[in-house]
Protein backbone atom coordinates (compact mmCIF):
# COMPACT_ATOMS: atom_id res chain seq x y z
CA UNK A 1 0.00 0.00 0.00
CA UNK A 2 1.22 3.46 -0.81
CA UNK A 3 0.51 6.74 0.92
CA UNK A 4 -0.92 8.33 -2.22
CA UNK A 5 -3.37 5.65 -3.35
CA UNK A 6 -6.34 4.56 -1.30
CA UNK A 7 -6.08 0.86 -0.44
CA UNK A 8 -8.49 -1.45 -2.17
CA UNK A 9 -10.74 -3.88 -0.34
CA UNK A 10 -8.47 -6.72 -1.45
CA UNK A 11 -5.43 -4.89 -0.05
CA UNK A 12 -7.15 -4.42 3.30
CA UNK A 13 -8.25 -8.06 3.47
CA UNK A 14 -4.72 -9.22 2.63
CA UNK A 15 -3.30 -7.00 5.38
CA UNK A 16 -5.84 -8.31 7.90
CA UNK A 17 -4.93 -11.89 6.98
CA UNK A 18 -1.21 -11.13 7.33
CA UNK A 19 -1.73 -9.51 10.73
CA UNK A 20 -3.89 -12.40 11.98
CA UNK A 21 -1.20 -14.86 10.94
CA UNK A 22 1.45 -12.79 12.72
CA UNK A 23 -0.71 -12.62 15.86
CA UNK A 24 -1.32 -16.38 15.83
CA UNK A 25 2.43 -17.02 15.57
CA UNK A 26 3.13 -14.61 18.44
CA UNK A 27 0.48 -16.29 20.62
CA UNK A 28 1.95 -19.71 19.87
CA UNK A 29 5.41 -18.50 20.83
CA UNK A 30 4.17 -16.81 24.01
CA UNK A 31 2.57 -20.05 25.22
CA UNK A 32 6.02 -21.59 25.60
CA UNK A 33 7.72 -18.51 27.09
CA UNK A 34 9.24 -18.96 30.52
CA UNK A 35 10.58 -15.44 30.98
CA UNK A 36 9.79 -11.94 29.79
CA UNK A 37 11.95 -8.84 30.19
CA UNK A 38 9.87 -5.68 30.20
CA UNK A 39 11.53 -2.26 30.23
CA UNK A 40 9.53 0.30 32.21
CA UNK A 41 10.84 3.75 31.25
CA UNK A 42 8.27 5.48 33.46
CA UNK A 43 9.67 3.48 36.39
CA UNK A 44 13.09 5.12 36.15
CA UNK A 45 14.33 2.74 33.45
CA UNK A 46 13.66 -0.37 35.52
CA UNK A 47 13.61 -3.69 33.68
CA UNK A 48 11.08 -6.10 35.13
CA UNK A 49 11.72 -9.83 34.85
CA UNK A 50 8.65 -12.04 34.71
CA UNK A 51 9.33 -15.74 35.20
CA UNK A 52 7.06 -18.75 34.94
CA UNK A 53 7.23 -21.34 37.68
CA UNK A 54 8.29 -24.83 36.61
CA UNK A 55 5.09 -26.62 35.65
CA UNK A 56 5.95 -29.49 37.99
CA UNK A 57 5.52 -27.11 40.94
CA UNK A 58 2.56 -25.03 39.82
CA UNK A 59 1.34 -22.40 37.39
CA UNK A 60 2.44 -19.19 39.12
CA UNK A 61 4.48 -16.29 37.83
CA UNK A 62 7.12 -14.22 39.64
CA UNK A 63 8.21 -10.68 38.93
CA UNK A 64 11.53 -9.21 39.95
CA UNK A 65 14.30 -6.75 39.18
CA UNK A 66 18.03 -7.36 38.98
CA UNK A 67 20.29 -5.93 41.62
CA UNK A 68 22.91 -6.58 44.26
CA UNK A 69 22.07 -9.43 46.57
CA UNK A 70 19.57 -10.97 44.18
CA UNK A 71 17.55 -7.91 43.39
CA UNK A 72 13.97 -7.33 44.46
CA UNK A 73 10.88 -9.45 43.99
CA UNK A 74 7.39 -8.03 43.81
CA UNK A 75 4.93 -10.14 45.81
CA UNK A 76 1.37 -9.60 46.94
CA UNK A 77 2.98 -8.09 50.06
CA UNK A 78 4.98 -5.55 48.01
CA UNK A 79 8.66 -5.35 47.05
CA UNK A 80 10.83 -7.84 48.95
CA UNK A 81 14.64 -8.19 49.26
CA UNK A 82 16.66 -11.38 48.87
CA UNK A 83 14.75 -13.38 46.28
CA UNK A 84 16.61 -16.56 47.18
CA UNK A 85 15.37 -16.45 50.79
CA UNK A 86 11.68 -16.39 49.88
CA UNK A 87 9.48 -19.45 49.62
CA UNK A 88 8.32 -20.57 46.19
CA UNK A 89 4.70 -19.80 47.10
CA UNK A 90 5.51 -16.21 48.01
CA UNK A 91 7.72 -15.68 44.97
CA UNK A 92 5.47 -17.25 42.30
CA UNK A 93 2.32 -15.58 43.61
CA UNK A 94 0.85 -14.17 40.39
CA UNK A 95 -1.67 -16.14 38.31
CA UNK A 96 -0.42 -14.78 34.97
CA UNK A 97 2.23 -12.39 33.62
CA UNK A 98 -0.28 -9.68 32.67
CA UNK A 99 -1.58 -9.42 36.25
CA UNK A 100 1.96 -9.43 37.66
CA UNK A 101 3.12 -6.74 35.25
CA UNK A 102 0.13 -4.49 35.93
CA UNK A 103 0.64 -4.77 39.70
CA UNK A 104 4.38 -4.07 39.46
CA UNK A 105 3.88 -1.09 37.12
CA UNK A 106 1.32 0.33 39.52
CA UNK A 107 3.72 -0.12 42.45
CA UNK A 108 6.55 1.54 40.53
CA UNK A 109 4.29 4.47 39.70
CA UNK A 110 3.42 4.78 43.39
CA UNK A 111 -0.32 4.23 42.94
Amino acid sequence: MTDTAAPTRADLLAEITRLRTELDRARELSESATEYRVPVPEGGGTVLLLRRQELVHGLGWAISTRGRGGGLAFTTEGWQDAIGAMSVDRLFCWRDPVTALAAARSALAGT
